[in-house]
């Protein structure tokens, strides 16, 4: 009897679920009307970088002022009234070549009067010479003889550099840069005065300032351009590192280094314009690199998103140095991975991405 009832149950329960079929079925081949799959996630389109190595300062920029390769600031060493005024801001001279006079009157008369002094010391130190050689003079008065020449002598010298201050000349050739406006006719010149500023152009040169990360990079005689916007043209001109600074500017921090160029093209550049330096560095060992936006803090870890079979993955990464825009990863990529470089805001691990590859990461800019 017990077994029949389980037969009956059984029967019972399979025409049961037969009839949920059908009813959920509500017709062969399909789901019941009405019902709606869940949508699928649509890939996230995302721009994407191959991970390479490469040199994480290529090129190192900085700015800098131009200036002439010599420049020399004309001081008055006399005083007195100015007679004559033989240059104007903007003039080109030559090494030696007079531009002011100052009334000489008094320094050639005592100029004068020296050297006639040092002339009569000299046939006197001849004349006791000659007796001394005679046994007529002694010693000392052999030696008096000797010093009243030098004395004379360096009287004369003196007497003579004053009346040559009296013309002041060019130390160097080049242009005139600076003129003091007291510098006129008929004015009275000082001792200290500056008269003008000449800069020699040449040569130029640009001092620039390189951070401490970037200076052991540079090297003498390496290659630079330098870009003057103010020269017209947008013209490179192709320079030379002549100096690089032994220690850091206690101001800033940073490290001098000078370029220097031929000038091609003659007064068009000027001291003081602004020029942009840009210098080519020494070879490095290439390192894995990657954008420094590439790269998502959280919690005080860093991350990277890369591609992997259409799905974004989130890797703990090692960063080293950073140089502008440029990052090093010390760990947490290799070579060859698909790195997600947009819509990083939006992106969870595991979400589905479509990755368009448009460059190499140890070549980014």
């Amino acid at each position: 009897m017990k077994r029949v009832r389980n037969q009956i149950i059984l029967g019972t329960g399979l025409f049961l679920v037969a009839a949920i079929v059908l009813v959920g079925c509500g017709r062969p081949g399909g789901p019941p009307e009405g019902f709606e799959a869940p949508p699928e996630t649509k890939p996230l389109a995302v721009e994407a970088l191959t991970v390479t190595r490469g040199e994480l300062v290529r090129n190192i920029e900085a700015s800098g002022i131009v200036s002439g390769i010599n420049e020399a600031y004309v001081v008055s060493e006399t005083q007195g009234i100015v007679q004559s005024v033989s240059f104007e801001l903007g003039d080109r001279v030559s090494k030696g070549e007079v531009l002011v006079k100052v009334d000489d009157t008094i320094p050639r008369l005592n100029m004068e009067q020296a050297k006639e002094q040092f002339e009569i010391a000299k046939l006197d130190l001849e004349a006791t010479e000659t007796l001394f050689n005679d046994g007529s003079a002694s010693k000392a008065e052999l030696a008096r003889a000797r010093s009243a020449v030098n004395g004379a002598q360096a009287r004369y010298q003196s007497a003579l550099k004053t009346f040559r201050d009296c013309t002041i000349r060019a130390p160097i050739g080049g242009y005139i840069a600076e003129k003091e406006s007291g510098i006129t006719l008929g004015n009275y010149l000082s001792p200290g005065l500056r008269v003008a500023r000449i800069v020699d152009i040449s040569s130029l040169k640009a001092e620039v300032a390189v951070g401490e990360g970037q200076v052991s990079l540079v090297a003498e005689d390496a290659p630079a351009t330098v870009l003057i916007p103010a020269a017209g043209d947008q013209k490179l001109f192709q320079a030379t590192v002549s100096a690089v600074a032994a220690g850091s500017d206690p101001a800033t921090g940073s490290y001098p280094v000078i370029v220097t160029w031929k000038n091609p093209v003659g007064n068009v550049v000027k001291s003081g314009m602004s020029a942009t330096v840009t210098i080519e560095s020494q070879a490095q060992e290439p390192v894995v690199l990657i954008p420094s936006a590439a790269i998502v803090e959280q919690a005080g870890q860093s991350y990277a998103f890369t591609a992997e079979a259409n799905r974004a993955a989130q890797k703990p990464v090692q960063v080293g140095r950073r140089i502008g825009n440029i990052a090093e990863i010390l760990d947490g990529l290799e070579e060859g991975e698909t790195l997600i470089i947009s819509g990083l805001t939006a992106l969870r691990r595991g979400d589905p991405v479509q990755a368009s590859v448009v460059g190499e990461s140890g070549s980014w800019q």
